[in-house]
């Protein structure tokens, strides 16, 4: 994952001196719109893929037991991008058709779900799952302060000054000084897209 080495704690507080609004806005609002941004660049733009060798029994994988990494948020279902037994790929499919068809995966009660040929119900299935890592949910520590760095590249790191400046503009009813910053963060995120794209492997999915 990308890591400005920002601590989000500063970034949040230097951003709350700089904008001058009459509204008291709390740390806990800049923090959710800091989360939001992250968690839809990372989904959306980012897609950054790591591997998962799990087993999985009774053709389910609990994803909740699933154990991330340090700085990374807990494995759910729409971050899953591929799901593989053996050189097989599995297609990934509805409950209703995954039930019914071989070679799928599916959401069932917010865990993967596995519909294999040849694999008693029974068995353990050895398999490998592709999805997109997400930044750990930044959270108001006990003291106050907010936790984590802002993980971005350095080089965009004005992408969030932008869209926070903007939802705290909007949120005061400063209409025209929120339009302005959330116009430079959509002009931002497109650059970031294409900054993305061109550092993208050529070959695979």
């Amino acid at each position: 994952m990308f890591d400005s080495n920002i601590k989000a704690d500063k970034f949040i507080e230097d951003l709350r001196l700089e904008i001058d609004v009459a509204l008291d806005i709390p740390k806990e609002s800049y923090m959710e719109w800091l989360n939001s941004l992250e968690q839809m660049l990372y989904s959306e733009v980012i897609k950054e893929q790591k591997e998962h060798i799990p087993k999985i029994e009774n053709n389910t994988l609990m994803l909740s037991e699933y154990l991330t990494e340090e700085h990374e948020d807990a494995l759910r279902f729409e971050d899953i991008y591929a799901g593989y037994v053996g050189e097989k790929q599995l297609i990934k499919s509805t409950v209703a058709s995954g039930t019914i068809f071989k070679d799928c995966y599916y959401k069932h009660e917010n865990n993967l779900k596995v519909n294999v040929s040849d694999i008693a119900d029974s068995g353990e299935v050895e398999t490998r799952i592709i999805y997109h890592v997400r930044p750990q949910i930044k959270s108001v520590t006990v003291g106050g302060s907010v936790t984590g760095n802002v993980m971005l590249p350095v080089e965009f790191i004005d992408i969030a000054k932008a869209k926070l400046r903007g939802e705290a503009y909007k949120l005061a009813n400063e209409d025209a000084i929120a339009a302005k910053w959330l116009n430079d963060y959509n002009v931002l995120l497109e650059t970031f897209k294409v900054w993305i794209s061109e550092k993208a492997p050529i070959f695979g999915m």
